[in-house]
């Protein structure tokens, strides 16, 4: 029994390692960093996604900007006729937790800016806002309680030499599903 095993098992052996050593996995090409900084454009409404996190969408006389960090986007702007309508900056929380009665959040801002933000939680005003270093800041809202998500709203102050527009939006950070 082992001899006929042998002769079915060692040619199947054989067969199969044979076959895999066409298969071998090409290695990645070294790209230079020119290259990895390329721009693709795409007319009519379809995504042109950068390699160094820039995507623009095109459409007509209108062009949406985006910045995405893994995936997240940290900043969106519209511009049409190459006249920038809005900007906004989304910063990427760090770290939030609920300790007794209060809510932490550590918030910071990826993407540099020249102007200032500025930023309220119109459902949560007993809070306390403090900047913990460049772009960065924490926030301690307190009674919260019932908190389940986190409304900011957000305002960009341009400096003078920025070519972003004053902006004023907001953004909601959930904290728990319901």
């Amino acid at each position: 029994m082992e001899k006929k095993l042998n002769k079915v098992v060692f040619p199947l052996f054989l067969l199969c390692w044979l076959g895999t050593l066409g298969c071998k996995p090409k290695k990645k090409e070294k790209t230079s960093e020119n290259s990895t900084r390329k721009e693709i454009i795409i007319q009519d409404n379809q995504a042109s996604a950068h390699l160094d996190g820039w995507v623009e969408v095109k459409n007509g006389d209108s062009t949406r900007q985006q910045y995405l960090d893994d995936e997240i986007t940290v900043f969106e702007s519209l511009l049409v006729d190459e006249k920038r309508i809005y900007n906004e900056f989304y910063p990427h929380i760090q770290d939030a937790f609920l300790f007794e009665d209060k809510f932490y959040l550590k918030a910071r801002f990826p993407l540099a800016y020249s102007g200032e933000i500025e930023f309220t939680f119109p459902e949560f005003p007993d809070y306390v806002l403090t900047k913990i270093g460049e772009q960065a800041y924490q926030v301690v809202i307190n009674n919260a309680l019932d908190l389940n998500h986190v409304l900011f709203d957000l305002h960009y102050l341009p400096s003078e030499t920025d070519s972003l527009v004053r902006t004023d939006y907001s953004f909601t950070y959930v904290v728990f599903e319901e």
